[in-house]
């Protein structure tokens, strides 16, 4: 059996957003909205990421057919904090869990944050694009540059990741009980201990009665260090890409091999 066959067995398969399926921030364009559309007619399909459910809203799921077999398709926003299924009857996604952080610790969180900045000597940039330090409810988040950065400047920040790695390594004395990941180009996500994007595909096999082993998940930044990296702790396939276009030819061989 081949790689590309192998592959092509798996009944789901699980996506990280900004990086895999678009670029930071942006929206699908129309030849994945396209190939996202043909997959969910044949594979469940699910889409695990940092950024809040508004985003998802914004970024994917304006972007695909109305038509779209949505009821295969699931919505992991801030880390897998908290999942939206879609209800057939009511033809909109619902809320099935979530994992909201108190009012106490998202304070905890933000002067974790304020103190690590002091500590270290970290100097905010002179010119930022929204909220720096924002709370999704199930998750604190820290955009260097702003929510609303553009992508060129967000890419030119901190590519090798150390400038985050350097933040978070300070910031896990302060913040013991709680995970926290890299994500997206700029980010650093704070979520309740236990909840990362690994909590997707527990979820996934209480919904859908499947396995591990029919399960396939793609990112990329799956190496070590990387906001995907944690899915490999989750003993299901983790498939490697380096960005959108290489997500599409993979999509494309997953549907002419399962036709």
């Amino acid at each position: 059996m081949t790689r590309t066959e192998s592959i092509s067995r798996k009944k789901i398969i699980i996506f990280d957003l900004d990086g895999t399926l678009t670029k930071s921030k942006s929206n699908l364009d129309r030849k994945m909205a396209k190939l996202i559309f043909e997959l969910l007619k044949q594979k469940s399909v699910a889409v695990a990421s940092g950024g809040a459910f508004q985003q998802f809203k914004t970024q994917f799921l304006s972007e695909l057919p109305r038509n779209a077999n949505f009821g295969n398709l699931f919505l992991f926003p801030t880390s897998s904090a908290s999942g939206y299924y879609y209800d057939r009857r009511l033809q909109r996604f619902y809320k099935a869990y979530d994992n909201l952080l108190t009012k106490r610790d998202a304070k905890r969180i933000v002067r974790a944050f304020e103190t690590v900045f002091k500590e270290i000597g970290y100097v905010q940039p002179r010119r930022t694009y929204g909220p720096v330090l924002e709370n999704r409810g199930s998750q604190v988040t820290f955009s260097a540059l702003g929510q609303s950065a553009p992508l060129r400047l967000k890419k030119k920040w901190d590519p090798r990741q150390r400038k985050r790695l350097g933040i978070r390594k300070v910031l896990k004395r302060y913040l013991p009980d709680f995970e926290i990941s890299i994500g997206g180009t700029t980010s650093i996500d704070v979520t309740r201990k236990g909840v990362n994007k690994t909590l997707c595909v527990k979820m996934l096999i209480d919904r859908l009665g499947v396995s591990k082993k029919q399960m396939l998940y793609v990112g990329d930044a799956l190496f070590r260090g990387g906001n995907d990296y944690i899915m490999r702790s989750a003993n299901i396939a983790c498939l490697p890409v380096s960005g959108p276009e290489e997500t599409k030819k993979l999509i494309t061989k997953l549907i002419e091999n399962d036709t």
